[in-house]
């Protein structure tokens, strides 16, 4: 089984927006993106997606450069 990848931002105006990857038990990932009102996360979309890829540069992974492809 594969873990569920979060990414949550706030922008200089507005709520505060997050996307989800959740592994499916299939094949993919769910693709979901919420923002946060009154405190709660309200889904805004959602979509099947293939091939999820993390990229980032050593200060935020540790050790080098690293990218990571889902299976």
């Amino acid at each position: 089984m594969r873990d569920s990848i979060t990414l949550r931002w706030t922008p200089p105006s507005g709520r505060p927006q997050r996307v989800r990857l959740e592994p499916r038990d299939a094949c993919g990932w769910l693709r979901v993106t919420e923002e946060c009102r009154d405190g709660e996360w309200c889904e805004t979309c959602e979509e099947i997606v293939a091939d999820v890829g993390l990229e980032a540069p050593a200060a935020v992974i540790g050790g080098g450069t690293n990218s990571n492809t889902g299976p």
